[in-house]
């Protein structure tokens, strides 16, 4: 069986709900270009109380700036294509243990390159015309960060944000953000693409364990 996910924390964790790589080969795609959610409420109906619970809040918390530096390192890791860590960290966030030293090193290292790069959205005036963000310095693994510092910094509306890029998606990307929320509502590539929009990824079974 072959899945087609996001790479960020949704698309790990979706395969995490599937019961992992067992034998499947993952195409991973850019994130939020597609309508279709990686992880409807159905797919997470054979879950436990508790996994739901912590799978659920491991979501809410990708891209925050506060709360449980585990289960913000699994986003980061997501969405900078770091399969591995990513999935390392989300499994045991998810089994409610302690990482091992190694990657617990790396995960922090990584939520310290984010932060300091966050920090620049409060450097210069980055709005024109008025509720159009632009950062287009930034790589589109840092957009969601960079709404949470938005909203932080007061702004409550809905705006439209141009970012750089994506691992699986070069160009120019152009974010709508609804009002309240630091999730994209739609997302579109103003630029030509420049290089492939997936790549299949075998995730090792040796990492993997099912819900």
């Amino acid at each position: 069986m072959e899945l087609n996910l996001p790479l960020d924390l949704r698309g790990m964790a979706a395969l995490w709900v599937h019961g992992g790589h067992k034998g499947r080969v993952v195409s991973w795609h850019a994130p939020w270009l597609r309508e279709e959610d990686p992880l409807p409420p159905s797919l997470l109906n054979g879950l436990s109380p508790i996994r739901r619970m912590r799978l659920l809040r491991l979501l809410s918390l990708d891209g925050a700036a506060h709360g449980p530096w585990l289960a913000q390192a699994a986003g980061t890791a997501a969405r900078l294509g770091r399969h591995r860590l990513a999935w390392n960290l989300m499994t045991t966030w998810l089994a409610g243990e302690l990482p091992v030293p190694s990657d617990a090193v790396e995960a922090r290292r990584l939520l310290d390159v984010e932060r300091e790069r966050i920090k620049t959205v409060l450097t210069w005036k980055r709005e024109w015309p008025e509720g159009v963000i632009h950062l287009e310095d930034f790589p589109a693994w840092l957009v969601l960060p960079a709404i949470r510092q938005l909203r932080r910094m007061g702004r409550k509306g809905s705006f439209h944000l141009l970012s750089g890029g994506h691992l699986l998606k070069a160009g120019k990307w152009r974010w709508y953000i609804p009002a309240g929320s630091w999730r994209p509502s739609k997302v579109s590539v103003e630029a030509p693409e420049l290089m492939n929009h997936s790549i299949p990824h075998r995730i090792p079974s040796a990492i993997v364990s099912a819900p």
